[in-house]
């Protein structure tokens, strides 16, 4: 059970390390669309912050759900952490970008 539990934590944390990644790549594709488009609309904008949200809750929840457990699965705390600071980071500063644009 412990070793399935450890399994588990490892596939999430891989998961969201994957997600978080493609987050960035999108980041700065669009950073490169928006040079030459002019800007990223208000209701673009917006649908990512609802994506970056839902992301950033569930990392929380990992996150919260490995504090539950411990001592099981302490060695994932840093890792399911990191990831839930940078989604958050992220969601910061979109949601900052919203707030410039003036919607």
């Amino acid at each position: 059970m412990v070793q399935l539990i450890e399994c588990a934590a490892e596939v999430d944390a891989s998961h969201w390390m994957s997600i978080l990644e493609d987050e960035e790549r999108e980041k700065e594709l669009s950073k490169i669309e928006n040079r030459s488009s002019g800007m990223e609309s208000a209701e673009e904008l917006k649908a990512r912050i609802r994506k970056m949200n839902a992301q950033a809750t569930a990392l929380k929840m990992d996150l919260h759900d490995l504090a539950e457990d411990l001592p099981t699965g302490w060695e994932k705390i840093l890792v399911v952490a990191n990831l839930a600071h940078q989604a958050y980071q992220n969601l910061d500063e979109a949601r900052k970008r919203l707030a410039a644009s003036g919607s």
